[in-house]
């Protein structure tokens, strides 16, 4: 009966023990606690996946660390998505798991200190690249039919 309780305790120990091993991978959760949805592009696997208003994703692996870039949607409608930030985490959480908000990427809170966060220009159209309209005039060769 000893040796039972025993073996019993031994192996108690030795699942706790690796399930805090598997708890210690590199992983990061994401949350939107905004109120709009975005979008995040796993550079990992190249997945493009939508994060509904205040939902999470946690991704990662426990071999490479998380990289990947958020969207945030432009024109509902049209569904047309513009990146907003591009974070690569640097280093692993004291416990894995990172819980990282899109508040504090704004905010650049203590989270992101784990993070490289890279801020995107905002998106402007080609037409505005063109020369004619960054320029005040247009010399364009217009007839004046009345």
């Amino acid at each position: 009966m000893i040796n039972k309780n025993k073996m019993f305790m031994f192996i108690s120990i030795l699942c706790v023990a690796m399930i805090e091993v598997n708890l210690f991978a590199c992983m990061t959760t994401f949350i939107n606690d905004s109120n709009n949805r975005i979008a995040l592009l796993n550079e990992l696997d190249q997945s493009f996946i939508v994060i509904p208003k205040h939902g999470k994703r946690r991704f990662g692996d426990h071999q490479k660390h998380a990289n990947f870039v958020v969207y945030t949607i432009r024109h509902e409608k049209s569904q047309l998505w513009s990146p907003v930030y591009t974070c690569q985490q640097n280093e692993c959480g004291t416990k894995g798991n990172i819980e990282l908000k899109f508040s504090d990427v704004e905010n650049c809170a203590d989270v992101t200190k784990s993070f490289t966060i890279i801020k995107h220009k905002p998106y402007t159209s080609m037409v505005h690249t063109l020369p004619m309209i960054q320029k005040k005039s247009c010399h364009c060769n217009c007839v004046n039919r009345n």
